[in-house]
């Protein structure tokens, strides 16, 4: 009867150690569940993350190559109102040249300055001067290099209407890009006749 007992406890025992390690791999698989879904969400994170950060490098880049092609414009624009001017002032009678240059006030919705810079002054050869336009919001830049018979003044001004004018107080003759204004809508002129060329 014991015998018996002890093998009904034994058997009893024995179904209850097989339910815990039954038990057993239902933990491990909700441990494994939990970690795998945490290991998904970091991924997903990262990858998402890394798709935000290429899509903004990517439209920042795209927005420096617009103003850098805008800039380029605006650049030649300005070159073609020196070269005028330049042109002008060594063919007018009357020395009193002023060429008004229309560029936008702004470029891909920022504004810029334009500087003039000499890189050599004319003698027996043409003076060579940089025009460097560069956005106040970027600070994207564009260089182009002009060549004038006529020295010209090293200056800055605002992207906007500006005028290149044949500068003839003290004695020596030079151009200077300054502020214009746009109301006076002047193209090629002389100053003091007004002659629209």
């Amino acid at each position: 009867m014991s015998r018996r007992e002890g093998a009904t406890g034994r058997g009893r025992g024995g179904g209850r150690t097989r339910g815990r390690a039954a038990d057993a791999p239902g933990s491990d698989r909700a441990v494994s569940i939990t970690v795998n879904y945490v290991i998904a969400l970091s991924i997903t994170a990262v990858l998402i993350s890394g798709l935000l950060i290429g899509a903004g490098t990517y439209v920042e880049n795209q927005r420096d190559q617009v103003v850098r092609e805008e800039l380029a414009v605006v650049a030649e624009q300005l070159a073609a109102g020196i070269d005028d001017a330049d042109r002008l002032a060594r063919t007018a009678a009357d020395p009193g040249v002023r060429v008004g240059v229309d560029l936008p006030r702004r470029v891909a919705g920022e504004s810029y300055r334009v500087e003039v810079t000499e890189l050599s002054a004319p003698g027996s050869q043409p003076g060579r001067y940089e025009l460097t336009l560069r956005s106040a919001g970027s600070g994207v830049s564009v260089t182009l290099t002009v060549s004038t018979l006529e020295p010209m003044t090293e200056t800055s001004v605002n992207g906007g209407w500006v005028v290149v004018e044949l500068d003839t107080v003290g004695g020596t003759d030079t151009l200077v890009v300054a502020d214009g204004d746009p109301s006076g809508r002047l193209s090629l002129s002389r100053s003091t006749g007004g002659i629209r060329v």
